[in-house]
C-alpha cells in the first residue's frame, strides 16, 4: 500500500504543477523568467563552475562517481528550490523540492549507481547530450547568445536547463534506478518541453521532450508490474 500512496502523492503534485502553469499568461511567464535570469547572473556563473567541476570529477573518479553526481543533483535542485522560494514561483517550488527529496531517498536507498560499463550506447548519447544542453541552454540569456549561454544560462535556477540536466544524469543510471525519481523528473520535463514550445515559443525545448520521453519509455520497459504497487 505504501507505493500506492507514493504514486498518488506524485500524481497530485504533478496535477498542481500543471494547474499553476496556466495561472499566468505566456507574456507574464516570459518576463518573470527573464527577470529572474538577469537578477541571478552571478549565481548562474557560479553554478556553471560547480557543474563543470563536479561533472569532470565524477567522470575521472569512478569510485566516488555516485556520491559526486548525487551531490551535483542535490545542488541543482536545492539551488533551484531556493531561487523559486525567493521569487515565489509556486510550480518551481513544488518541482525542485520534490526533486531534492526524491534524490535524497534514492541516495539513501542506493538507487543512484552511475556504472557506465553496463549502459547501452543510446543511454550515453542521450544522457550526455542532455547534460551538455543543461549547461549550454540557449534561452533567457542576452546577446551575444552563444557566448553568454556558456556562463549565464540559468542552470540550477529555472526550469528547463535544470530539468534537462537532471534527465541527462538519470539516463546514465545503471538499472534499476529510482522509479519514483525517474517518473517525476521525466513527467515534468516532458510537460515543460511541450509547454515551452507551445506557450513560450522556446523551440530548443525539443530536447526536453526527447529526454523526458526517452526516460519514460526506458522506465516502463523495465518496470516489473508485479512490484508496481508493492509496499
Amino acid at each position: 500500500m505504501k507505493n500506492k500512496y507514493k504514486w498518488s502523492l506524485l500524481s497530485v503534485l504533478l496535477g498542481i504543477v500543471f494547474i499553476f502553469t496556466f495561472l499566468k499568461i505566456p507574456a507574464e511567464i516570459t518576463n518573470m523568467l527573464q527577470q529572474v535570469t538577469k537578477d541571478t547572473s552571478f549565481l548562474a556563473a557560479v553554478m556553471h563552475g560547480i557543474y563543470l567541476a563536479l561533472l569532470i570529477l565524477g567522470l575521472i573518479l569512478k569510485k566516488l562517481r555516485n556520491i559526486i553526481f548525487a551531490a551535483l543533483l542535490l545542488i541543482l535542485s536545492g539551488t533551484a528550490s531556493a531561487v523559486s522560494i525567493k521569487y515565489l514561483i509556486p510550480p518551481n517550488i513544488i518541482i525542485f523540492i520534490t526533486f531534492f527529496i526524491l534524490t535524497i531517498f534514492a541516495l539513501i536507498n542506493k538507487e543512484l549507481d552511475f556504472d557506465f560499463t553496463q549502459l547501452k550506447p543510446i543511454n550515453k548519447i542521450i544522457g550526455f547530450v542532455a547534460i551538455v544542453f543543461g549547461f549550454y541552454y540557449l534561452h533567457w540569456v542576452e546577446e551575444p547568445l552563444f557566448l553568454n549561454a556558456l556562463i549565464y544560462s540559468p542552470l540550477g535556477i529555472v526550469n528547463c536547463p535544470t530539468m534537462v540536466a537532471f534527465c541527462g544524469f538519470l539516463c546514465l543510471l545503471k538499472k534499476p534506478g529510482s522509479i519514483f525519481l525517474e517518473f517525476f523528473v521525466a513527467s515534468v520535463t516532458l510537460y515543460f518541453g511541450f509547454f515551452g514550445i507551445m506557450r513560450l515559443g522556446a523551440y530548443i525545448d525539443i530536447v526536453l521532450i526527447i529526454t523526458g520521453m526517452f526516460l519514460i519509455i526506458r522506465m516502463t520497459s523495465r518496470l516489473d508490474y508485479k512490484q508496481f504497487f508493492k509496499s
